[in-house]
């Protein structure tokens, strides 16, 4: 047990390494020895309270360590992923899926935000990774919007996101139909391939960026992976936020 706990802890006392310096127990370039290693097990022991804060700075690390690597992302795909858009704007990509649970649970919020930030630029991108049926749906939905446009496409995805049944053949015949679309003549269409080079492009994009799986934030300013809050949605659709702060306790 000693020294597991030895082990689990030694990498995050030596990112709070200044802490050990003002105490004496280290000097610049030591070699970290099994003398030193006893006194760090006796500081442990005797303050186990440093623990917490080793994980604190390394879960504060690590976050800052991915925010860094996802401006670098975001970089790579901005001129395609944001094609079209007006960069002095808040923008927001997702990429969705209409069987993804959690992008249904976070669809009230993403539709509060764009109440809330009118001039938000919102991107929907269809990633259907959860079954022939999910593929099925995203098909119809760019094929409508190919026949139809952006304003039929974003009445439909609405639409199949806030009905309670799963998305397959029958629930988007019957959501085309209620809105007054012809089912058949948009399947008809889906099955023909049209609209089918958006959904290249968002796999090709998803690729890029590393979304594997739904709901998935993109933003001038930051990736949310996930169902974030309203918060974590509106800090990125901007580069306005500040950069992330490196802290000083980092292993250099």
């Amino acid at each position: 047990m000693r020294r597991k706990t030895t082990v689990a802890v030694i990498a995050g006392l030596i990112a709070v390494e200044g802490m050990f310096l003002k105490a004496g127990f280290a000097q610049e370039n030591t070699t970290y020895d099994a003398d030193f290693v006893e006194k760090v097990e006796r500081v442990l022991l005797e303050n186990p309270e440093i623990i917490l804060k080793v994980f604190e700075v390394l879960e504060r690390h690590q976050a800052e360590q991915v925010a860094y690597a996802d401006k670098d992302l975001i970089a790579d795909v901005s001129k395609e992923l944001f094609a079209g858009l007006d960069l002095n704007r808040p923008i927001l990509v997702e990429f969705q899926d209409y069987n993804c649970g959690y992008c249904r649970r976070i669809h009230p919020t993403v539709a509060q935000l764009k109440r809330d930030m009118p001039d938000l630029q919102m991107v929907l991108l269809e990633l259907p990774v959860l079954g022939e049926a999910s593929v099925f749906t995203a098909k119809a939905a760019l094929a409508l919007k190919a026949l139809e446009g952006e304003d039929a496409y974003e009445v439909f995805a609405n639409a199949m996101m806030v009905q309670g049944d799963t998305a397959d053949p029958a629930s988007v015949r019957r959501t085309l139909a209620s809105l007054g679309f012809d089912p058949e003549a948009v399947i008809t269409a889906a099955e023909q391939g049209i609209g089918g080079e958006d959904l290249d492009r968002a796999a090709r994009l998803a690729r890029a960026i590393g979304a594997s799986g739904t709901p998935f934030f993109v933003g001038p300013g930051g990736i949310v992976r996930g169902a974030g809050s309203a918060d974590d949605l509106k800090s990125i659709t901007s580069t306005s936020a500040p950069e992330p702060e490196r802290d000083e306790a980092i292993l250099r």
